[in-house]
């Protein structure tokens, strides 16, 4: 199956002053046929894969869904721990990673393609070719934009070509937020008016109008939260130099307004009406066993589980059916994506992508030497405990799930915990220290988070499976040998592996690098939900609640669920994190509620007490605060725009304030 490749554009560009391609003598010939003009076009979707929430040093996982080892040091920590800086890089992603400078640049890019289209007439292109290309332009424009508002606050809007002479002090400062929110829709209508719906499996990654609808509700979404409507921390913040449109100086509005909800209510049923109707629906178990027939893939094992009944084969069905969710591609009928993209990490049989999420050691070769990953995605107790039982309830409030006293007690009482082997991988034994913590759960859990004594993958090691055993020094526990691939925390995460990953003995690496999703079916549902519970609309907030809990095999929500301890908006913001787990959105949602401080204060991030050697399984199934000094600082709420050699942003545009706390 043939996709457009959707490249990284072969111009350079330093920073965001920089923002059109410099001159060529042959740059006519960009557009002189269509393949030309379409390579151009292309050339302008570079910053999606390489600027995502994905990268394994984005600044979007620094949230308490996981930890990373703290030799990393990268952005995702430097956030995390509170000390990132305007004057902060990395050369581990560069500028690619700072979302500034990528989506400018490319901004500028689509400022210089549609200055050509029109005037160089390439041989082939129709007029409503022309209209298609600056449909998608326009797509991207508001996204690249929407981008740096999501973690900059209020950004400068570049609206159209920039003369290269300009004057720093004609360069615009920073727009009010609401101005930006209103700009990037208009874009967004805009190209949606004239995109098609979809796109056929050869032109994967190009815009549609779905997907500028379903973006179009995420941004309303935004505005309407707390931090952007009337919770912003910093009232006294303004631009100095700069006016907005109808605005003045203020960059922020200080007063509640429901309106911003009733809007992004509008724009939410919209978006999933037209992702019904564009043939969008949420992945299933049917389509999931296709897909595992195919692949020769059997049913995982799950702790309690074991007897062949109807009841726990379709349980296994479903955990495969999540494995499948985020690592099936469109080409086998994944209709959940509406915008997916390979991240630059991510390649067929290799990448980083997949090796961060590997345990240290996943099979011998047949020279004896163990190959394996990075083991650097450690899910936190958080994420474990906020995953529900099997009752759709978390573990704390369902009374039928064992009682916190015994939560780090064995699950198959009376039995010996397996020897520490010293040259083999450990074997299926290891799953006699499961935790009552670890069974009964949902799912979700069982699809994403590998835990002590699980199956990891069916065939990944050496076509068998493989165990873990994050006790043992010997294979996956802690070695003071390979300090720097270790977090400590007990737990892996294996969501975006391919469930039919294969390592073999040869040498051989065998798996499907995913799309990574963008945006999915799941979320227009979790939007929605969240509008209605903002505007006080409870059945139709539990109505889209339950839709995503159907397919996890969960109860349905009723009002008698609503609680002082469990109110509407707790399970609206639970259920965004379950379900959209890992996919970059916790890190806006916890600034967008305003709830940030309470969550990613110093002392709140625990594992287990994995950083022991050999450890007993007493000592490590201890809740164990992780050793590194997270922290929360209002300053975090935004980045901070970018002042350093090359690239000295407040320097280059007087008219640019920088973000407050910085």
């Amino acid at each position: 199956m043939t996709q457009v490749l959707i490249a990284s554009c072969c111009l350079v560009s330093c920073d965001y002053l920089d923002v059109i391609p410099p001159a060529q003598p042959d740059f006519k010939d960009t557009m002189k046929d269509q393949e030309a003009t379409l390579k151009f076009l292309y050339s302008c979707y570079g910053a999606v894969p390489r600027s995502t929430v994905y990268g394994y040093n984005a600044f979007e996982r620094s949230v308490d869904e996981t930890a990373a080892p703290p030799q990393f040091s990268n952005y995702q920590q430097q956030v995390a721990w509170g000390v990132i800086s305007p004057s902060y890089y990395n050369g581990w992603g560069g500028d690619d990673a700072n979302i500034w400078t990528p989506s400018y640049n490319y901004i500028g890019y689509i400022h210089h393609f549609l200055s050509l289209i029109d005037e160089l007439q390439p041989t082939g292109v129709t007029q409503e070719d022309k209209e298609e290309y600056k449909a998608e332009c326009y797509f991207l424009e508001a996204y690249y934009h929407f981008r740096v508002l999501q973690a900059f606050g209020p950004c400068p809007i570049i609206p159209a070509k920039v003369d290269p002479n300009i004057a720093n002090t004609e360069i615009p400062g920073r727009s009010h937020f609401d101005y930006c929110v209103d700009y990037i829709v208009g874009k967004l209508e805009q190209s949606a008016n004239v995109l098609p719906a979809t796109r056929s499996t050869n032109y994967l990654g190009r815009a549609t109008s779905t997907m500028a609808k379903a973006l179009k509700a995420r941004v309303l979404l935004y505005a309407a939260s707390p931090l952007w409507n009337g919770s912003f921390p910093h009232p006294e913040w303004k631009n100095e130099e700069y006016e907005t449109p109808g605005y003045g100086n203020e960059l922020v509005s200080m007063s509640y307004n429901r309106e911003k909800w009733t809007r992004a209510l509008t724009a939410c049923q919209e978006a999933l009406t037209a992702a019904k109707e564009a043939g969008h629906q949420l992945f299933d178990i049917e389509t999931a066993n296709k897909k595992a027939e195919r692949d020769d893939l059997g049913l995982p094992f799950i702790p309690g589980k074991e007897e062949d009944t109807e009841e726990n084969r379709l349980f296994k069905e479903r955990v495969r059916m999540f494995q499948y969710l985020v690592t099936a591609n469109e080409g086998d009928s994944n209709k959940e994506l509406i915008w997916a993209q390979r991240i630059s990490e991510d390649e067929n049989n290799k990448g980083q992508g997949v090796e961060e999420r590997l345990p240290n050691k996943v099979t011998k070769k047949s020279n004896g030497i163990y190959v394996g990953g990075w083991a650097s995605v450690a899910p936190t107790l958080y994420s474990v405990r906020h995953f529900y039982t099997e009752n759709g309830k978390l573990p704390s409030q369902d009374a039928d799930f064992c009682p916190e006293s015994e939560w780090y007690t064995r699950f198959y009482e009376g039995v010996e915990s397996p020897s520490l082997t010293t040259d083999n991988l450990d074997q299926e034994d290891v799953k006699n220290d499961i935790i009552k913590l670890h069974a009964n759960r949902e799912a979700r859990f069982y699809a994403w988070i590998v835990f002590d004594g699980c199956q990891y993958a069916q065939k990944i090691n050496n076509g068998s499976s493989l165990w873990m055993n994050f006790k043992n020094t010997n294979t996956n526990g802690f070695n003071t040998g390979s300090p720097r691939n270790c977090v400590g925390t007990g737990y892996l995460s294996k969501k975006f592996i391919d469930p039919n990953i294969y390592f073999g003995a040869d040498g051989t690496q065998t798996y499907t690098a995913s799309r990574r999703p963008i945006i999915r079916m799941a979320e227009l549902y979790l939007n929605l939900a969240e509008c209605h519970a903002a505007l006080g609309n409870t059945t139709e907030a539990l109505a889209n609640l339950n839709e995503i809990r159907q397919r996890a095999g969960i109860s349905d929500l009723t009002e008698n669920d609503l609680t002082s301890s469990m109110s509407l908006t707790d399970w609206v913001r639970n259920e965004r994190f379950v379900e959209l787990f890992e996919e970059g959105h916790r890190y806006y949602d916890l600034r967008r509620w305003t709830t940030a401080p309470e969550m990613l204060r110093a002392g709140t991030r625990y594992g287990l007490n994995g950083f022991r050697v050999n450890s007993s399984f007493e000592d490590f199934n201890k809740p164990t605060l992780i050793d590194q000094p997270f922290k929360w600082d209002d300053k975090l709420y935004l980045l901070p725009v970018w002042s350093r050699e090359g690239m000295d942003e407040l320097y280059s545009n007087p008219q640019l304030v920088q973000a407050p706390g910085y």
